[in-house]
């Protein structure tokens, strides 16, 4: 990154480097991104963080829409998000990166 510094609190980020965590936050790209849309976040998580996230090397972006229980995943390959896969409530999403984490979506969008 430049001399630019972006405060961004995603609802859920995955960091496996030590070294990236301090007291002041996290310095550099989290691994996995996962953001839940609500009705005044969804334009932002779709395009602004989308940008943003992409630039500065989030490996892999969730973006969870529970009022169509759906799951957006998206992969860094080359630089660009590439879908990956639009996840329905009878799926079960595996990570791309973190292939041990697996979500049965029917047990993540039972308490809606």
């Amino acid at each position: 990154m430049n001399n630019m510094t972006y405060q961004i609190k995603p609802d859920l980020s995955v960091v496996c480097s030590k070294d990236q965590i301090s007291k002041s936050g996290c310095h550099g790209a989290p691994s996995l991104i996962i953001e839940v849309l609500s009705p005044s976040t969804a334009l932002k998580d779709f395009n602004e963080k989308f940008n943003l996230y992409q630039k500065y090397g989030v490996n892999e972006y969730w973006i969870v829409d529970p009022g169509n229980q759906t799951v957006h995943v998206y992969t860094l390959e080359d630089g660009s998000y590439q879908t990956r896969h639009l996840y329905t409530e009878q799926e079960t999403i595996q990570s791309v990166i973190y292939p041990e984490l697996v979500i049965p979506l029917d047990s993540l969008f039972k308490f809606r």
